[in-house]
């Protein structure tokens, strides 16, 4: 982080004359909108400076306004951030723009403007509403264990808190990918499962987010691995049912909030400019048409979570099914990239146009979930349901977009007779269920 925001540092002072550092009762007087130089994540060299202007400020010292409002290493008190808020120190050119003096305030600046940005979009995919401003933004947050290198949406306060980052990447306070993804949950969290037994299905550790439970996943996924491998008791059906609903639910809150990642900085690597190890198992560019099309059924769903229980730590099993989401999310991630491409060329579309475009779709989806996913009986909700309801919120479906989704359901799914295709009705394209004979899927 050093080194990063060192350079970022450097740049600004090579960028124009300043004059001496602005003194607090200067800063303390701006107020509305404040242009400052912020470093803000860029797709192609990670962050550039940029004039910015931050709007609605009503308290520059603390970068406090109509968006965002910071804590400090905050506590939690009923519910709610509480601490003193971070304060910042900015050096101001001829050009009357602040630039951030020190690390901190250039985390201020920049997660202010993402933000902002985030809230604008909202209104433009349908979301406004949704959230409420400020938003409560605890940086500097101290974890038990001294986590670091990680930010959390949390809905019991309804905050997003940052963690010290002390890598060599992209400092994820900076990280407009991340930011995006955090923000995506907020509303994942409000539409689909607030006020619900599920409505722990957000939070996320650095020990869900990466280890062992890919490996696991891998070798049941492949083949290599079942449970009637493993000596011991499987887990029993109840049990089963709700470990299987809560990494369902888990891994579409984790796959559609790294596509808003995707679709607010264009970067299908955004989680590896911050965290470089993660590539490999988050990275929405991939080839092949398994690794972009196929969705996890509910067969090898149900057979990982036996093979975490009978073969891992009984200790970390609930660990375990966490960190699995995070493999079922990068499949709906991936698939999702992978049809936005396809719609962008049928439709004539510049990439981020089609990007908005899918996401607004996203965004009619929710609500069924919360129907068909949290709140309905059904025990074992199917990955090829989400692609049905993503399909049906489609404004006239294009050819190409449902032979695609067609594609992905078909591939998915572990129920042998069944085939989907595409048909025309009155209303446009629709995808539709055919039987078919054991010869034909062979």
């Amino acid at each position: 982080m050093k080194r990063v925001f060192s350079r970022i540092t450097a740049t600004i002072l090579a960028v124009g004359t300043l004059s001496a550092c602005a003194p607090q009762s200067e800063t303390a007087e701006e107020k509305g909108t404040v242009r400052v130089l912020a470093p803000q994540s860029d797709s192609k060299s990670g962050y550039a400076l940029q004039t910015v202007d931050l709007r609605g400020i009503t308290d520059l010292q603390t970068v406090s306004g109509k968006f965002v409002r910071f804590f400090m290493s905050p506590r939690i008190v009923k519910g709610k951030l509480t601490g003193r808020p971070a304060v910042s120190r900015f050096i101001k050119n001829q050009e009357g723009e602040f630039i951030p003096a020190n690390e901190m305030t250039q985390q201020l600046v920049a997660i202010y403007a993402h933000t902002q940005r985030l809230a604008q979009l909202d209104d433009e995919l349908g979301a406004g509403g949704i959230n409420t401003w400020p938003r409560d933004v605890g940086v500097g947050v101290r974890v038990k264990g001294g986590q670091n290198n990680n930010a959390y949406y949390d809905g019991d306060t309804d905050s997003m808190l940052v963690v010290p980052y002390n890598q060599a990447g992209l400092p994820i306070a900076i990280n407009g990918g991340i930011l995006a993804h955090e923000h995506f949950h907020s509303l994942f969290y409000k539409v689909v499962i607030k006020n619900t037994a599920e409505s722990k299905a957000t939070a996320h550790t650095l020990e869900d987010f990466v280890g062992a439970p890919i490996v696991a996943e891998n070798l049941a996924a492949r083949g290599r691995l079942k449970p009637s491998d493993i000596e011991g008791a499987d887990l029993e059906e109840a049990d089963l049912q709700k470990y299987y609903r809560q990494a369902m639910l888990r891994g579409l809150n984790e796959g559609l909030a790294d596509y808003w990642g995707w679709m607010y900085t264009g970067n299908p690597d955004f989680i590896a400019q911050s965290l470089p190890k993660e590539k490999m198992n988050r990275s929405m560019n991939v080839d092949g048409i398994f690794a972009t099309y196929e969705l996890p059924s509910a067969g090898t769903v149900k057979n990982s979570i036996q093979v975490f229980y009978k073969a891992g730590d009984s200790k970390k099993f609930e660990s375990y099914v966490t960190g699995y989401a995070y493999v079922i999310g990068t499949q709906f991630s991936r698939m999702l990239k992978s049809f936005t491409e396809v719609s962008a060329k049928e439709r004539g579309l510049e990439s981020l146009v089609a990007r908005k475009e899918v996401a607004k779709v996203i965004l009619r989806t929710l609500s069924t979930l919360k129907t068909e996913l949290v709140e309905s009986e059904t025990p074992y909700y199917r990955a090829e349901k989400y692609v049905m309801s993503f399909a049906k919120e489609l404004s006239e479906m294009k050819p190409a977009e449902c032979e695609f989704l067609a594609g992905v359901i078909n591939v998915s799914t572990d129920e042998a007779n069944t085939r989907y295709s595409c048909k025309k009705n009155a209303d446009g394209l629709s995808l539709e269920a055919n039987t078919v004979s054991a010869q034909e899927v062979m």
